[in-house]
């Protein structure tokens, strides 16, 4: 073979290597092909399309899946983001949810059954549910001295709701509804772990320092901006309420990657009014009268443990009280268990005398000053870590997906909710967000993105530089400044 002609098949040889090479480094389905500030593969394996999700982030995908093609999607547009030369850290995006047809075909799927755990209560479509008796409507059991017969609410009760339909913003002015509060006592963390925030602001009233002692003492002096009241005359500080469990976990189709339960209630705000018996409003200064609360929702009250009260309209088996509106509750109504201080607010300068009283309640744009922090639990370290965002001041107030990504990663991975819990008291699980398992390491400095229910992304591309506490801050309160809140 001639010199040329061997050169001329080396060359094919390279070229078809290459070209090899090229289709092999093209990312496969799922895989990031594009978007502002990354650097890696914009191709894609044969049959896929590049597809923009974001202006951070474009995907592989099969022509026909959601966002890869003009399927209905629900989008929001949030502020303009800079050019790449100029964009830093924090910064907006958003994002996309399921619609149409594809939100249709997203389904919550069966809860596993054999989980057990129910204690002598009843086991309903994979979740434990309480047992009482059909003719003593004050009964949270049922017992041989019966006269009817032993019966469960709907199962849907007793798993995530999916009764309650998707909010993806609060209007200004939004409808009210009657129901009926009881109280708890006082949390510093409730099931969605918060930790101390929202339970410490600048001293209003002695009654509530007497109550909570020096516990915010450290944490103010650290995180002052997380201290705030809301402008005007109003107060958050430790105004807690805990929902019917399937309001505190929830379901929504919209939501890609979630099979059962969503947990989007944590952070939500409602005011809420103390009214007379026959539904009423005190007029201002008549016996009885205080001023509303704005609160926040910090914890769940499970259907299976709390039968009495928790578990929706027609399953109540609260007979003792006689209010209007208070047993059953209104059908779109949802019971609030309230914290201590936000029951002693409402009955006035901390004087619970009632154990239930009848309230009415509407949703609220939550007043929160300041950036959204992720609290970092304690223990955190490169294979494992929990985080909550708080003081998220969004149109609901509450998050739908928290998402991680790691120095030296392509890609941003959605984390889950703290899975060690019972599948068959799915109103029982803790609602802070963790890693998936084996999928570390995670080196410093990780990013982290926040999607709130409107669809806007909030981003700190540094936002954990360390998994050692600093010495200044209480200890198992190390809070993280997001540098930006959401506007939406």
């Amino acid at each position: 073979m001639k010199k040329t002609e061997r050169l001329v098949s080396i060359f094919i040889a390279l070229s078809t290597l290459l070209d090899v090479a090229a289709q092999q480094s093209c990312g496969g389905a799922y895989a990031q092909c594009g978007g502002l500030l990354y650097d890696g593969p914009t191709c894609c394996e044969t049959g896929l399309v590049c597809a923009k999700q974001n202006d951070y982030y474009s995907q592989c995908l099969t022509p026909g899946t959601p966002g890869a093609s003009s399927d209905p999607i629900i989008s929001v547009t949030t502020t303009t983001v800079p050019p790449v030369t100029t964009v830093s850290t924090p910064y907006r995006t958003s994002t996309v949810f399921l619609s149409g047809a594809a939100a249709a075909a997203h389904t919550q799927a069966a809860y596993p059954s054999g989980a057990g755990g129910c204690s002598g209560q009843a086991m309903a479509d994979g979740a434990c549910c309480p047992v009482y008796c059909s003719t003593d409507l004050r009964s949270e059991r049922c017992t041989s001295d019966c006269t009817g017969s032993c019966i469960t609410p709907d199962p849907g009760m007793c798993k995530s709701g999916t009764i309650w339909g998707e909010v993806h913003s609060v209007a200004e002015e939004e409808s009210w509804h009657y129901s009926r509060s009881t109280h708890y006592g006082i949390t510093s963390a409730g099931a969605c772990g918060f930790g101390l925030y929202g339970l410490c602001a600048k001293p209003k009233e002695v009654w509530v320092d007497t109550m909570l002692g020096d516990a915010c003492d450290a944490f103010c002096k650290e995180y002052p901006p997380l201290c705030q009241d809301p402008a005007g005359n109003m107060t958050l500080r430790g105004n807690f309420a805990a929902p019917n469990g399937d309001y505190y976990t929830q379901f929504w189709n919209s939501l890609p990657g979630h099979e059962r339960d969503n947990y989007l209630s944590c952070g939500e705000c409602f005011e809420v009014i103390h009214t007379k018996p026959d539904g009423a409003d005190y007029a201002f200064g008549e016996s009885g009268y205080t001023d509303p609360i704005i609160l926040e929702i910090t914890d769940s009250c499970p259907c299976w443990p709390n039968p009495k009260w928790c578990c929706g309209s027609g399953a109540d088996r609260c007979g003792e009280i006689n209010f209007k509106y208070g047993c059953p509750l209104p059908k779109d109504s949802i019971h609030l268990d309230l914290s201590d201080i936000a029951m002693g607010r409402l009955q006035g300068n901390g004087n619970i005398v009632e154990g239930v009283i009848p309230t009415r309640y509407r949703r609220v744009q939550c007043p929160k000053p300041g950036n959204v922090y992720v609290w970092l639990h304690p223990s955190a370290g490169l294979y494992y870590f929990q985080v909550t965002a708080v003081n998220v001041a969004s149109s609901t107030g509450s998050i739908v997906n928290m998402e991680v990504r790691g120095a030296g990663q392509r890609e941003w991975v959605t984390l889950i909710q703290q899975p060690d819990y019972s599948s068959s008291r799915p109103q029982e699980r803790y609602g802070a967000w963790q890693i998936l398992k084996d999928s570390g390491p995670y080196k410093v400095p990780i990013g982290m993105r926040l999607t709130s229910a409107t669809g806007e992304q909030i981003v700190n591309e540094a936002l954990i530089t360390s998994f050692t506490e600093p010495s200044t801050v209480p200890s198992g309160s190390w809070y993280l400044d997001m540098g930006l809140q959401f506007i939406h």
